[in-house]
């Protein structure tokens, strides 16, 4: 997406990320380890040396060692990682900011120049997809816009200094539905102005539908292309289509062959968002990619590269719609 949608700028994932929580034990439990080398007799209070007994190690010479200084192992500062505005309300495609603040856990001091990571939830859990820093204030943000409800949080791996941390709350930005067009009863008489208003309804939630589609198709922007991959972290392109419309509740079948041949037929001339573009000749279908409008296409290109938005690579293709 752009700058200031999920689709584009936002929700195009790279990939997880995990908030490291083993690395402030290390530092703890190191010097516990040195002074049971040492038979539990040396003072972890200072720092000094030892000398072991030759005799007992079976050396010729004195062995001096060091026994490390608890005093001088620093704990890391712990730190407070908040979404700012955790429940929004909004239209679909409409610019909300999403802001996440951090500070020091006990001072309440902002930390600036941090990098936080934000995640979205997907069906198979929390995916990066955005990378930030904190300002003067430890404050950070961006624009989004969704078509669906969405959830987004984010992580702070730590530095030497500080503690690895992911954000205490969950930042939801639930979709306002649009109200549909009543649907005429069988016996109504119905005026044609009215059956224009309800058929113009119906084409709003189909649209819809495609649009979610290709919204989700967004999110995988510059995942590795595998050959046989399904997701989520690599896909080849029918990989990416069967993952995209299982998210919206189609199951389709594994090839692009078995998709060309589980959709609707569509004239390119009527083609939507969300509709799907194949490549081949029925029984020998190749390839396959989610229309997203002004003649370009989400899709899964090949080897060694990955999910891109790309224009329509021939105007020899067939489409398909999935109902």
């Amino acid at each position: 997406m752009t700058t200031g949608t999920v689709a584009v700028s936002g929700v195009a994932l790279a990939g997880c990320a995990t908030a490291d929580s083993n690395s402030d034990d290390a530092s703890v439990t190191s010097p516990i380890t040195l002074g049971s080398q040492f038979g539990g007799q040396a003072s972890l209070a200072s720092l000094r040396t030892s000398t072991i007994n030759p005799l007992s190690t079976g050396g010729s010479g004195s062995v001096t060692s060091q026994v490390l200084n608890q005093t001088d192992l620093h704990p890391k500062t712990g730190v407070v990682l908040k979404v700012t505005n955790s429940d929004v309300s909004v239209k679909a495609d409409q610019p909300v900011e999403v802001g996440f603040h951090l500070e020091d856990a006990v001072t309440h001091a902002p930390l600036a120049n941090q990098l936080v990571k934000v995640q979205v939830k997907l069906p198979e859990g929390w995916a990066t997809f955005k990378h930030l820093y904190t300002n003067e204030q430890g404050f950070t943000s961006y624009t989004a816009k969704v078509l669906t409800t969405t959830q987004v949080t984010a992580i702070f791996d730590g530095t030497d200094a500080l503690r690895s941390t992911r954000s205490t709350n969950v930042g939801t930005l639930t979709v306002i539905p649009n109200t549909p067009a009543p649907r005429p009863s069988q016996t109504a008489r119905v005026s044609g102005s009215a059956l224009s208003s309800a058929v113009s309804g119906a084409l709003a939630v189909a649209s819809s539908f495609g649009e979610r589609a290709v919204y989700l198709a967004a999110q995988q922007a510059g995942k590795p292309y595998v050959y046989g991959a399904e997701g989520p972290y690599t896909f080849d392109c029918s990989g990416l289509i069967q993952y995209v419309f299982k998210q919206l509740g189609r199951n389709l079948p594994r090839t692009a062959e078995a998709q060309y041949q589980a959709t609707t037929r569509i004239s390119q001339y009527n083609k939507q968002p969300g509709d799907l573009i194949f490549y081949g000749t029925p029984g020998n279908i190749y390839h396959v990619g989610i229309y997203a409008g002004d003649g370009k296409m989400w899709v899964a290109p090949k080897s060694g590269d990955v999910v891109s938005l790309r224009p329509l690579y021939t105007t020899s293709y067939s489409v398909g719609r999935v109902l």
